[in-house]
C-alpha cells in the first residue's frame, strides 16, 4: 500500500509497498478517504518535536504520520462488535498512521465514530480538532458577557471560534490573533468580532484598544476572561510567547488561560502576573468521546462549515508538497486525498 514516510525534519516522502496492517484484536482496518496534517505533525516536520508520539513504524521501517482521518470499514478484527464493513467512519490514532491507504484504529469511543449522513470524507476528517477545540470551551468556562481572545486561528484555534458560535455562548469581544491576514480573515467569517495581526504592532496594546485597559492593585489587564492558547511555542517566531501575552491581558481576578498549542523548545516567562493576577492555567489534550459525536453532529446540522476551512488538498503522493503549503502564509487546513489503488 502507499503511506507517507516522515524521515527528518524537512523530509516527507510517499513509498508505495508499505505492507498493509491487519487487525488485532479489538481493532478495524478504515480503508483512508482522508487524512488531515496537524499542527503538531507540522511541530515534527520543522524540528522533529513529538515524534515518537506522532508515528507509527511500518514493517519496513517508514515512519507514517496522520492521526486524524476518515474513511471506511474494510476489516474486524476479533471480538469486535457494533461495527461493519462499508461503514463510513472517523478515525483517531493515538500514534499517526493514517497518512495511508490503510491504517488499524482500536475500537473505542475515543479513536472511533461513525460518520452522519450528509457529512463528507474531507470534512468529517477535521472531527478531531473541532473536538479539541469544544474540549477547550468546556474547560473554560466561558462566563456571560466575557471577552475571549484567540492565539493562533489554524485549524484549532478557528474551531474554538466555531464551537463558542454553534453552542450559542453569550460572549463579549471575540478576538483572534495571528500573524497571518489569511487566518485572521477566516477568523472573522467563523465568527470572530476582532482580527489582531501579532506582526502589526504590540498585541496587548492591540487588544486593549478593543476591549479597554484595567488597573488595579493586582497589576494591569486588557479585561480579557479566558484565553485560549492554540499557538504554543514555534521556535521562529519572534516576540514573546502567546502564554507570556496571555498573562498579561488577563482580568485582574477570575481569568483563566486555556494552553493547548505545543512548545517546540524550552520557553523564558515573565510570570509575575501569574502570582499578581492568580488566574487558572488549564493544560487541555484531545476531548470526550461525546464531543467528538457533537462535532460530527455540528456539521451534520450546518452549525459550522468544515468545508470553508480546508485551505488545500493534496494527493497522498504529493504529500511533501501537502507539508510545505501546511506551512505557508496562506494555509487553513491541508488535506491529503486517497483512492483506492494500491
Amino acid at each position: 500500500m502507499r503511506a507517507a514516510d516522515f524521515i527528518d525534519p524537512g523530509t516527507i516522502c510517499a513509498r508505495t509497498n508499505a505492507s498493509r496492517p491487519e487487525p488485532l484484536a479489538g481493532e478495524i482496518i478504515v480503508q483512508v478517504a482522508a487524512c488531515g496534517i496537524c499542527g503538531s505533525d507540522m511541530h515534527m516536520f520543522r524540528s522533529g518535536t513529538y515524534r515518537d508520539k506522532l508515528i507509527r513504524q511500518t514493517p519496513e521501517g517508514y515512519q507514517v504520520p496522520g492521526h486524524e482521518f476518515a474513511g471506511t470499514i474494510v476489516a474486524l478484527g476479533p471480538g469486535v462488535d457494533g461495527w461493519a464493513n462499508g461503514q463510513r467512519v472517523v478515525g483517531v490514532t493515538g500514534q499517526g498512521g493514517g497518512m495511508a491507504d490503510y491504517v488499524a484504529v482500536p475500537v473505542n469511543p475515543y479513536q472511533l465514530v461513525a460518520i452522519p449522513d450528509g457529512v463528507s470524507f474531507e470534512d468529517a476528517a477535521t472531527t478531531e480538532p473541532l473536538a479539541d477545540g469544544l474540549q477547550m470551551i468546556r474547560k473554560a468556562n466561558i462566563l456571560t458577557g466575557e471577552n475571549i481572545v484567540v492565539f493562533g486561528v489554524g485549524i484549532i484555534g478557528l474551531g474554538v471560534i466555531q464551537g463558542i458560535r454553534a453552542r450559542g455562548l453569550d460572549v463579549g469581544a471575540l478576538i483572534a490573533v495571528d500573524v497571518h491576514p489569511a487566518r485572521l480573515e477566516a477568523a472573522l467569517k467563523a465568527g470572530a468580532t476582532h482580527a489582531v495581526n501579532a506582526r502589526e504592532g504590540d498585541v496587548f496594546d492591540q487588544i486593549g484598544t478593543i476591549t479597554g485597559i484595567e488597573q488595579g492593585y493586582s497589576g494591569t489587564s486588557a479585561r480579557i476572561g479566558v484565553v485560549f492558547d492554540c499557538a504554543g511555542y514555534i521556535r521562529h517566531m519572534p516576540g514573546p510567547p502567546p502564554l507570556e501575552t496571555a498573562l498579561r491581558l488577563i482580568d485582574l481576578a477570575g481569568g483563566r488561560i486555556v494552553c493547548f498549542g505545543g512548545f517546540e523548545d524550552r520557553v523564558t516567562l515573565e510570570l509575575s502576573p501569574l502570582i499578581q493576577k492568580a488566574p487558572t492555567i488549564l493544560g487541555s489534550n484531545g476531548y470526550a468521546p461525546e464531543e467528538l459525536g457533537e462535532a460530527l453532529a455540528m456539521m451534520a446540522s450546518g452549525k459550522v462549515d468544515r468545508g470553508s476551512l480546508i485551505s488545500h488538498r493534496f494527493a497522498l503522493d504529493d504529500v511533501a508538497a501537502a507539508f510545505a503549503a501546511q506551512g505557508g502564509a496562506d494555509a487553513l487546513k491541508v488535506i491529503l486525498k486517497m483512492d483506492s489503488a494500491e
